[in-house]
């Protein structure tokens, strides 16, 4: 669970700092460029290739994760993004407002 939670993690800070100095959650920061999404998917998709392919369990030393935890761990990444995207909105209000 925990490289499964550093990875969720991981990618939501991607999207987070893919625009340091507007919102993250806008069409254009979504569009995004290719190679973001590019990079989700195969970041995604190798790491449940490491946690659900029976082949690479024993030689990576994973195991399935329940679809509660998986859950849960989506869950925690959607928080950790809500904050961080908060702290964000907060400095670039409080930057402009000590600019004028």
């Amino acid at each position: 669970m925990s490289m499964n939670m550093l990875v969720v993690l991981e990618i939501f800070h991607l999207f987070y700092i893919r625009n340091i100095f507007g919102p993250s959650i806008n069409w254009a920061t979504l569009k995004g460029t290719r190679p973001v999404w590019i990079s989700v998917f195969l970041v995604t998709a190798a790491q449940f290739a490491a946690t659900y392919l029976p082949a690479a369990q024993p030689v990576l030393g994973t195991q399935a994760v329940p679809v509660l935890d998986g859950m849960l761990i989506i869950t925690i990444g959607v928080i950790f993004f809500a904050i961080i995207e908060t702290e964000k909105q907060l400095r670039l209000i409080l930057t402009s407002s000590n600019e004028i």
